[in-house]
């Protein structure tokens, strides 16, 4: 029987790849804050919350930042990616942040209609309790041999490596202690996609389904 997660606080990383470095990109940076703030603005995007960063030394420095939902996420369009960091996912935001992922990728597609990505990549973190079990009981599962003489073991954790399945490229999960939230665990779920596979359209529905794999694989539910 799985055992029930009761999720304290949950953060979302997502990237897509470009195939290789735009360095044209910011070429007319006006016309993609134009498309970007078309894109964005819908979702509570405001001109002080997106801004310009050059790069003194570092080409790879050159972005373009806009802060959407509070400062819950963060945009990055840089020349070699585009990364969304979303350090808090409350439950009943999740369809508001996964709409402006989606507007952000077709910001750029209104900017460079010819602009492909490599891939997509996608890493879900929960710090959740566990109904009914102490978290350190439940990650001794995996652990089959604690090193020795190294002091009193105080617990351990594990990390898992998947290789290709279906139009996914890997994914892996890893599972410890939260550091975060007290007798909680930490999951982290991570998937790469090919991007000449996945729409940008069905990547919710491929990553919800490899949330609900892994959880089923880790013998764990989500609480409503």
């Amino acid at each position: 029987m799985a055992t029930n997660l009761k999720v304290a606080k949950a953060e979302l990383t997502f990237e897509a790849g470009f195939p290789q470095p735009e360095f044209s990109l910011f070429h007319d940076a006006g016309a993609l804050m134009h498309h970007l703030f078309k894109r964005l603005e819908p979702h509570g995007l405001r001109l002080n919350d997106l801004r310009v960063e050059r790069g003194i030394a570092n080409v790879g420095d050159h972005q373009i930042v806009c802060f959407l939902f509070n400062y819950w996420m963060t945009v990055h369009i840089r020349i070699e990616r585009i990364e969304v960091i979303c350090s808090e996912l409350p439950r009943d935001y999740v369809e508001k942040f996964k709409a402006a992922i989606l507007d952000v990728l077709q910001a750029i597609k209104d900017y460079r209609p010819e602009q492909s990505f490599r891939a997509f990549a996608m890493a879900l973190g929960l710090h959740a309790k566990l109904e009914g079990q102490p978290v350190r009981e439940y990650l001794a599962r995996f652990v089959t041999k604690v090193p020795q003489n190294l002091g009193p073991s105080t617990g351990g954790g594990a990390i898992f490596y998947f290789g290709p399945e279906g139009d996914r490229l890997l994914a892996s999960i890893i599972a410890d202690v939260s550091a975060v939230v007290q007798d909680a665990i930490y999951l982290r779920i991570y998937g790469l996609w090919d991007a000449k596979k996945v729409a940008p359209a069905s990547l919710s529905g491929v990553a919800d389904v490899l949330v609900r794999q892994a959880l089923e694989g880790l013998d764990l539910s989500m609480s409503d």
